[in-house]
Parts: C-alpha cells; structure tokens; sequence
C-alpha cells in the first residue's frame, strides 16, 4: 500500500465520522454515536472478548478478529445507516448483495475479504465480532438510559439485540449487562 492509496482510502470512509447510527436518532437520542465511534466500540469489545476466550482456551486470530470489527460497517460510508424498523427481508438481502458490491469498491481486496467474512459470520473471528456488534450496542444503549436520555425499551425487548453467535462469553456479558440495567 501507497501513502496515497492510504489517503484516499481515508477519504472513502470518512463519511463514518459524520454518519450518525440512525438508530439512536429514531428514538430520540441526540447526539448521538457515529459509524466509526460503534466501529471502534465494536473493536474495544472485540478485543476485550479475544483476551477472555484466550483466557478460557480458546485459539482466536485477534488481529484478524479487530481488522473485521474495524471494518464491518465499513460499505455503510456509501448507504448510510439503514436502522432495523427500515429493514424488511427483501431490503435485508438487497442491502447484503449492495454492501458486498461497495466493500469491494470502497475497499483494497484483503480488506473487502474480511468484510465479506463478517457478514457470513462462520469462522469464529467473524462470530466474534458479529456478537461483540450487538454488546456494543446494547452497551451504548444502557449508557444513554443512565445518562437520562430516554428509555429504549424497545431496544431491551428485541431479542435479535441479544445474539451471542453461540459465544458463551458474549453471553455472559448479555446476563450482567441485564442485572447492572436492572432489565
């Protein structure tokens, strides 16, 4: 890679820090988190669940696990934050065949790859980072309850927002998450 191809890749993604999660914004909370303040909350999570699998065990490609979670949203500097009420299955399918197209575009080829490992979600990196997206964001949604800025029960309801990708670990973290929100 070239200073320039760094740059200009830079530049490609720089719509994340501008972006807001439209989620958040749906509900009320303003300001609210950019695409890449959740990307690099998905990659402290992310982080943090490696050393405690590794603890555990567990053989994981850390590395690889952190460039996905830095990466995982990445197509979404070209669509947008498209939030969940929006996402019918038929957006849903289009939008995955849409943001496969724009990793490739957006993206030098190894990192498009790993975008496109996240979103099959089969190797435990990508397992890793799919669950630790979902911990970040049920995270961010205590931390604006406890900050007085609404409720989000709709948030604490859905039990998509739970998905643990059969990680024991993100489980674990669900369940005190829960007590500590008092949910």
């Amino acid at each position: 890679m070239r200073p320039d191809d760094v740059i200009d890749l830079l530049d490609r993604l720089h719509p994340l820090w501008e972006l807001p999660r439209t989620g958040w914004l749906l509900r009320g909370i303003r300001p609210c988190e950019s695409l890449a303040e959740h990307s690099y909350g998905v990659a402290l999570v992310t982080m943090a669940m490696v050393d405690a699998l590794r603890e555990e065990g567990a053989t994981v490609d850390g590395e690889r696990a952190l460039r996905m979670a830095l990466l995982h949203d990445a197509p979404e500097a070209a669509t947008g934050d498209v939030p969940m009420p929006v996402k019918t299955a038929e957006l849903k399918r289009a939008m995955k065949e849409a943001e496969a197209q724009i990793a490739d575009r957006l993206l030098p080829a190894p990192y498009a790859r790993l975008v496109h490992e996240v979103e099959a979600g089969e190797s435990p990196e990508a397992r890793i980072v799919k669950a630790a997206d979902k911990v970040q964001m049920m995270i961010r949604a205590h931390a604006y309850e406890a900050q007085g800025r609404g409720r989000l029960d709709e948030f604490w309801d859905n039990p998509g927002n739970f998905q643990d990708r059969d990680i024991a670990f993100a489980k674990r973290i669900f369940d005190a998450l829960r007590a500590r929100a008092g949910r």
